[in-house]
């Protein structure tokens, strides 16, 4: 029976997986050995050498440990959802707006400083938000409605060591989430009990996808060669969009179980 490997992620794997020999390691607890090119994972539970590794790794700190798995399961050549090439592009958030912004789809404006220092020189209207560094799944983000939340927020940013990033605040009337898987594609709209719709989420409705959307989805997809990747964008009351970031390890809550289904389905192909 052939393994594989879940590497952080959703517990339900082993019963999407039936046939295989599923193994679940948090990213943060292991060790990575590759010996005379077989790759071997190793935690306090053992020790695993998988065939296949379906990477599910979210919002945590981002640690030095994540590339060099990445670059490790390169060179030991096994099947990985998504592959090394293509989570390695879109590790960091700046590489990620970077790839958007090249391919000339509809991102949020957005000012960067690599020292809190040089908040000062940059001019934005209430109210804005501020995202400290490379993190997801809403964490290090604030929304600054005024002045005297804003000399806070600089007092506080002064201890930082990560970049800074400053973007105006959409007020949106939907939130909505495109995943791609292969070549099908799902759309949904999701509300936060505050102003992060990705926070104490309390509603989810999927709907039909634009096709405009799916044409820009598609296109990012092929660009960076992902077999799964998601775009949330936020729509203003006068049906204004706005990408907000893509995401090459998306979460499937609200979703239906069919693309769980489809993702199992893309590795189990690779493994055939």
């Amino acid at each position: 029976m052939k393994t594989i490997l879940v590497v952080n992620g959703e517990k339900y794997w082993k019963d999407i997986l039936p046939a295989y020999n599923v193994v679940q390691k948090s990213i943060q607890h292991t060790s990575w050995i590759l010996k005379s090119g077989k790759l071997f994972v190793a935690d306090a539970e053992g020790v695993v050498a998988p065939d296949a590794i379906l990477w599910r790794v979210g919002a945590i700190k981002p640690m030095e440990i994540q590339t060099t798995a990445l670059d490790l399961i390169a060179l030991a050549g096994i099947p990985c959802v998504n592959s090394p090439e293509t989570l390695k592009i879109g590790f960091d958030r700046l590489s990620m707006l970077a790839t958007i912004k090249k391919l000339g789809l509809a991102v949020i404006d957005f000012d960067v400083v690599t020292k809190s220092t040089h908040l000062k020189n940059i001019k934005t209207d209430f109210p804005f938000v501020v995202k400290v560094g490379n993190y997801h799944g809403g964490f290090g983000k604030v929304l600054v409605e005024d002045e005297r939340k804003w000399q806070d927020i600089q007092d506080l940013l002064f201890v930082t060591e990560h970049y800074i990033t400053i973007e105006p605040y959409i007020n949106y009337v939907r939130d909505i989430r495109y995943i791609a898987i292969n070549d099908k594609v799902w759309a949904m709209s999701r509300k936060g009990k505050f102003w992060k719709a990705n926070i104490e989420t309390t509603d989810f409705e999927e709907f039909e996808p634009q096709e405009a959307l799916v044409n820009d989805l598609k296109m990012l997809q092929n660009a960076i060669g992902a077999d799964i990747i998601a775009i949330d964008i936020l729509e203003e009351e006068d049906g204004s969009l706005h990408i907000v970031e893509y995401n090459d390890i998306p979460g499937l809550s609200g979703f239906s179980d069919e693309l769980k289904y489809e993702l199992a389905a893309v590795l189990t192909r690779a493994l055939s």
